[in-house]
């Protein structure tokens, strides 16, 4: 189960919704932010640092997704459908194995099947290991159905300059649901970025996870879970200059986040990392490490032979 060929069924069934998103967000990039971002360069343990700052497009910048008014009820539908794929899909996955007998064809017996099975269906690795995603997602999947339907059955909402209003009503009882572009667009980031994870197209480290929180926060009122308290997150690059001390880099991470933390005192900001090793003042060795993989030490020592696969010409 869940091996490169499921990941690949998956892949197929959202291609298309995928594809319409992007189209419609105008990205190619609804998840992963911007290219551009903040370098900061230190010299270590010296305060004064240097901050090369870039306009950046961070994921939850309004610049990221400016989802146009006239098509966000096709946006939040064709997010709805690409949610629905992911647990029809974890359904198929279980009738392979004789967990349950067939997947049902309406949304609402998918979302009862899957109620009444919720501990006992095999899910994902990523599930399994990080289960808040299951449990949000399928929130998110039980709770705008009747609105999706809406949406597409019975067209009975409003779009203004800056919401989308749904309102409609189940068995006697009234729902509304306004949706502003920033919540419009977390919903959209959350669920491709669940997609990108179960498929393999983007790793869940540091930062993604981050990032999710984030957005599934913007989100709370679709969910109706526990909100994470995720600060905006940030990306940045950090160079840091590190004087040989006998034939040793002792690289001081913690002097590091704490003038990050001084810079940027209202955001989680992670980095990549940069170390240029200095001999005499000039710039002997370098190694880089992508935000996922630096290290949590306080004093990370590097030695010439180390970290060969982070190792980066000058």
């Amino acid at each position: 189960m869940y091996d490169t060929n499921s990941q690949k069924r998956l892949q197929e069934k959202v291609d298309y919704e995928i594809w319409l998103l992007d189209f419609l967000s105008e990205t190619l990039k609804t998840f992963e932010g911007g290219t551009d971002i903040s370098t900061i360069t230190f010299v270590n343990r010296q305060r004064g640092a240097h901050v090369d700052v870039h306009i950046t497009e961070v994921l939850g910048a309004g610049a990221a997704m400016e989802v146009k008014n006239a098509i966000s009820p096709l946006t939040f539908a064709a997010t709805y459908k690409t949610l629905d794929m992911i647990f029809e899909w974890i359904l198929e996955e279980n009738v392979s194995i004789g967990n349950i007998k067939e997947v049902p064809w309406r949304f609402s017996e998918k979302i009862e099947m899957i109620s009444k099975n919720y501990n006992k269906l095999v899910y994902p690795p990523i599930f399994r290991s990080i289960p808040y995603i299951r449990d949000y997602l399928f929130a998110l999947y039980s709770n705008l159905l009747k609105f999706r339907n809406e949406v597409v059955h019975k067209h009975s909402f409003s779009v203004s300059s800056t919401e989308l209003k749904i309102e409609t009503e189940v068995d006697g009882e009234h729902y509304n649901l306004v949706l502003d572009r920033v919540e419009l667009g977390a919903f959209v980031r959350t669920v491709v970025a669940a997609v990108n994870f179960l498929t393999g197209v983007l790793p869940l480290g540091r930062w993604e996870e981050r990032l999710l929180k984030f957005h599934i926060d913007h989100i709370q009122k679709l969910h109706n879970l526990k909100m994470f308290g995720q600060a905006k997150p940030l990306l940045i690059n950090v160079v840091l200059k590190v004087p040989a001390e006998k034939r040793v880099y002792p690289a001081n991470l913690e002097f590091v986040r704490q003038e990050i933390r001084r810079i940027h005192r209202d955001a989680d900001a992670l980095f990549n990392l940069k170390v240029v090793g200095l001999v005499n003042g000039k710039p002997s060795v370098c190694w880089y490490f992508p935000a996922n993989s630096v290290p949590d030490k306080d004093v990370f020592e590097l030695h010439i032979g180390d970290y060969e696969k982070y190792r980066v010409s000058l």
